[in-house]
């Protein structure tokens, strides 16, 4: 088979042609394959990790990108040879466009395409998303206690969000539950937020808390938990089997539990740093690309489409910044010092 029978054609977008390029890689060897694209700031719910005390970040629908923007955005992502395509917030169920986004992203030929939401909206949505081509979700689900839940997520209704997940297992096939490890607020639930996974045939995510602003901070100095404590508690009850790193996937430690065919992982930035093996690029609302969840750093590509470049031209723009401002790793401190990054612009 000859050299140029390997090349992938033109990618193709409405009037559009973006020419394919070679695998988009960082200064230091790593393969990117996997964008974050947060669609807006606005959430409806106030988690103390992740929003000051007090404070509701809405955001302003003027200030995120248009539509036309976002499919130019993905359109060349996916030339660049990225495969794996995430939808967040903020909230992205609040974003007027969101079922649109994934039908776009479906057409471009992305191989998985998910999204993170609170699950406050997703039972009555879930059809939709579905059918417009969204393969998973996670759902955050922080405790089971109804009272909890509130506490933590400054007003969230359980039972709305328990509703939409499960609606979304039912078209989806398979959903994560998303559960931030605080250690004076859901450590003791540990063990049945995993019978309720068991049960209910949810797969899980235990997230150490990241210095993220002052709330991400805060949450850190006064809550931090590291997961490998949480998985030994689980291992206590259940059988853990570890499960390899899986293509275009995020940083979760996976483990399949024995007598299930559930997965629980564990995400752990501040106490085994996964820095060496990262593939992923965040997209902010405001067309800001962020290269790294710890640093603020970025390149401004909403100001690269109002210069009107041409396909190419976008493309060798991210190729050169990635590959010379990519970090090699995020930064983050054992004492938790906070970093000028707010969890609700980069979607975690």
């Amino acid at each position: 088979m000859s050299v140029s029978a390997l090349v992938e054609p033109p990618l193709e977008v409405g009037a559009r042609t973006f020419p394919r390029s070679q695998t988009l890689t960082d200064g230091f060897g790593r393969t990117l394959t996997y964008l974050r694209v947060s669609l807006t700031e606005r959430c409806q719910m106030r988690c103390g990790y992740c929003t000051p005390t007090g404070r509701v970040m809405r955001g302003a629908r003027d200030e995120d990108l248009r539509t036309i923007e976002i499919n130019r955005l993905l359109a060349t992502f996916r030339a660049l040879g990225i495969r794996h395509v995430r939808f967040t917030g903020g909230e992205p169920l609040l974003h007027p466009h969101l079922t649109d986004h994934i039908a776009e992203a479906r057409a471009l030929g992305f191989s998985r395409i998910s999204l993170t939401t609170n699950g406050d909206l997703l039972a009555r949505k879930a059809q939709a998303l579905a059918a417009a081509g969204l393969h998973d979700a996670n759902v955050s689900v922080d405790s089971l206690d109804p009272a909890r839940f509130r506490d933590i997520t400054g007003g969230g209704d359980l039972g709305r969000v328990l509703a939409g997940l499960e609606a979304a297992r039912r078209v989806l096939g398979r959903v994560k539950m998303n559960t931030v490890l605080l250690c004076t607020r859901n450590l003791g639930e540990l063990p049945r937020l995993v019978a309720f996974a068991l049960a209910h045939n949810y797969d899980i995510r235990f997230i150490e808390t990241m210095p993220l602003g002052a709330a991400g901070a805060a949450a850190v100095a006064f809550d931090f938990v590291a997961a490998e404590v949480a998985r030994a508690m689980i291992a206590e009850r259940y059988r853990l089997r570890p499960l390899p790193s899986a293509p275009d996937a995020g940083p979760a430690r996976r483990y399949a539990v024995e007598g299930s065919t559930i997965e629980i992982g564990f995400i752990s930035p501040l106490s085994q740093a996964f820095c060496e093996t990262c593939n992923r690029l965040r997209l902010t609302s405001r067309g800001r690309l962020v290269y790294c969840l710890g640093r603020s750093e970025g390149l401004d590509l909403r100001a690269a489409l109002d210069q009107g470049l041409a396909p190419d031209e976008l493309s060798s723009l991210i190729r050169t910044h990635v590959a010379r401002d990519k970090p090699r790793g995020h930064g983050f401190t054992p004492e938790g010092r906070a970093v000028p990054v707010r969890m609700m612009a980069v979607g975690g």
